[in-house]
């Protein structure tokens, strides 16, 4: 009773206070206001949020919808059909200007909402609420939009084995050159997403094509830039891993990798190394049934009575004759595009890319660059520029000479030992004769493009070597004159030393003397370029009849390259003791001795 009666008086004494200080009870009014006001906010609030789910519904139909033409193959525009589900042009604008908003990665949706919209809460001790509630509303909106949005709608993005890369960082731009197999890649990827532009014309999808070429040209490169580039999923795998020693899993990895991309459309599905699944089927007793059955599974995905439609397969070899003709024939794999060392241009694009970051001196000119690393793969110019960087370092600079690069491109054309060979200065000028022997006979004839003759002695194989620069328009196509004038280049070094010493030649030339012997029995038997036009082989008189043409085709050669080096024996000696001492002659050098000494000698 007693405390009843305290209380009473309490409030009593603090109505009092209100009324007879005038601010306090204007601050009373303005909460009381303040509370009205929230709880009326709270209301408009609930209906704006539930408003927004009724939008993002609206938006999960369509997406089905969309979901449904893409896997048909006509990829049909939903604003197209939209009347026949709204009645109000207003609220198609206010349809798409909501799908636009959500659209994009999850953490971008909460941001895109008006920052007027506010969730409810209990909370309005702090006047400062909405501030004090923006981790919650941000937590809220994640769950929120997960729940709702189907643009991100959870897909199984990996199975047992395999799994699904999306949002790649790479694109078109990380890869220099092949301009041709990108404007390929690209017409396929728009045929498989915007069909109905090419539907009117009969065109059928693609389902897939095979990168074949020599190791180290940007195969695998090409594959994952081509995901990324039009933004797709993207599932690496490797003919390895279809290999097994228990029956039936082989087969079972095909499915469940198709069951995956299937899931993921549109997908790319990578195949690298796909001759260790695609090989020949053999119809012999050495035929591998886990094998057999395996590949009858990828073409049974690739086109048989499953539906492989958004399903995009690429594979990589570097022996496209390996594989089955069943694997590679149209419909299934309906391009094979050759990826072969780089041409000039893309040379110049590769060393663009890998130059960036490495400082190089004002001696470095693009255009040496580019003749060095003719004849290299891709990757071997990728190397080549990170080695000559990492050579720099070592010799405590932060750039790159060209003699740094020099010595890296001698490193790759020959090898590179831990230790220099000890060589007396006989034995050194007998290389030095043997090389320029190949050098003159190279620049007589007009072979090829000499560029340097270097003596190496940190080779472990071959203590020196001349360089010619591969003809890039002659790479098919080879006369007879030309095949001779390489018959001559190959001897010129052992004709040097005998002109030279005489009796005393070295055992150097012995690579040099195997090579002549293929070249000419190529030209004789397979090029038709001996006497009969056609030789047979199966009798022994033809045999014998190959090997008198051989022999007199390697004696031509070798008569005309012994007097093209008598006629200039003193240049042969003279540039061969120059190059004994300074390691490394240019053709510029032996042209201007040419020049102003030897001029009798017409180039």
């Amino acid at each position: 009773m007693r405390c009843l009666l305290l209380l009473i008086i309490l409030n009593l004494s603090s109505s009092f206070s209100l009324i007879n200080n005038p601010n306090n009870l204007n601050n009373f009014n303005k909460n009381v206001l303040f509370c009205q006001k929230n709880n009326n906010n709270d209301k408009l609030r609930h209906l704006d949020f539930e408003l927004e789910k009724i939008k993002i519904k609206m938006n999960q139909i369509k997406n089905e919808k969309r979901k449904l033409l893409v896997n048909t193959n006509l990829n049909n525009t939903i604003d197209d059909e939209d009347d026949e589900y709204n009645d109000d042009d207003d609220e198609d604008e206010d349809d798409e200007d909501f799908a636009n908003e959500f659209s994009g990665e999850p953490e971008d949706h909460y941001k895109n909402i008006n920052s007027d919209i506010f969730f409810p809460s209990n909370n309005f001790k702090n006047n400062n609420l909405q501030n004090n509630n923006n981790f919650n509303r941000k937590k809220y909106m994640e769950s929120f939009y997960q729940k709702y949005d189907t643009n991100n709608e959870k897909k199984n993005l990996k199975s047992e084995n395999f799994e699904v890369i999306k949002d790649s960082s790479y694109n078109f731009k990380n890869v220099g050159g092949y301009d041709t197999i990108k404007e390929e890649l690209l017409q396929s990827a728009d045929i498989l997403i915007n069909f109905e532009k090419y539907s009117k014309f009969n065109v059928r999808v693609p389902k897939g094509l095979i990168l074949e070429g020599p190791p180290g040209n940007g195969k695998t490169l090409i594959a994952k830039c081509f995901s990324g580039e039009i933004n797709v999923g993207f599932i690496p795998v490797s003919g390895a891993q279809f290999q097994e020693k228990y029956v039936g899993v082989g087969a079972s990895r095909v499915r469940e990798l198709f069951k995956l991309a299937q899931d993921n459309t549109p997908c790319v599905v990578f195949i690298d190394e796909i001759d260790a699944i695609g090989r020949k089927r053999s119809t012999d007793d050495n035929s591998q049934p886990e094998r057999d059955s395996t590949l009858n599974e990828l073409l049974v995905n690739l086109d048989g009575f499953k539906k492989s439609n958004g399903i995009f397969v690429m594979g990589a070899t570097n022996r496209v004759d390996l594989l089955d003709q069943a694997l590679i024939r149209p419909g299934r794999i309906d391009k094979k595009i050759y990826v072969g060392n780089p041409d000039r241009e893309t040379r110049k694009a590769i060393l663009s890319i890998h130059l960036k970051g490495k400082p190089i001196n004002f001696d470095v000119n693009i255009d040496n660059l580019i003749e060095l690393t003719n004849g290299f793969s891709s990757a071997e110019i990728e190397n080549f520029l990170n080695e000559a960087m990492l050579y720099a370092l070592r010799k405590n600079r932060s750039y790159i000479n060209m003699n740094d690069f020099e010595i890296i491109a001698n490193r790759i054309l020959v090898g590179f030992q831990s230790f220099e060979n000890k060589l007396s200065k006989d034995i050194l000028l007998q290389v030095a004769v043997h090389e320029m022997g190949h050098a003159l006979v190279g620049l007589f004839t007009n072979y090829k493009k000499l560029i340097k003759v270097t003596i190496n002695l940190w080779s472990p194989k071959s203590l020196g070597f001349t360089l010619f620069e591969p003809d890039e328009y002659k790479k098919n196509l080879i006369t007879k004159e030309e095949l001779i004038y390489e018959l001559m280049v190959l001897l010129g070094g052992r004709v040097a030393e005998e002109i030279i010493y005489e009796n005393k030649y070295s055992s150097g030339a012995s690579h040099d003397l195997e090579q002549t012997r293929k070249i000419a029995e190529n030209m004789i038997v397979n090029l038709g370029m001996g006497l009969k036009v056609v030789m047979p082989y199966n009798s022994e008189k033809y045999k014998e009849l190959i090997d008198k043409e051989i022999e007199e085709l390697i004696g031509t050669a070798y008569q005309r390259t012994k007097w093209m080096l008598l006629n200039s024996k003193l240049l042969l000696l003279e540039c061969a003791e120059l190059l004994a001492v300074e390691r490394e002659i240019t053709p510029d050098v032996i042209l201007n001795k040419i020049k102003n000494k030897y001029s009798y000698l017409n180039i």
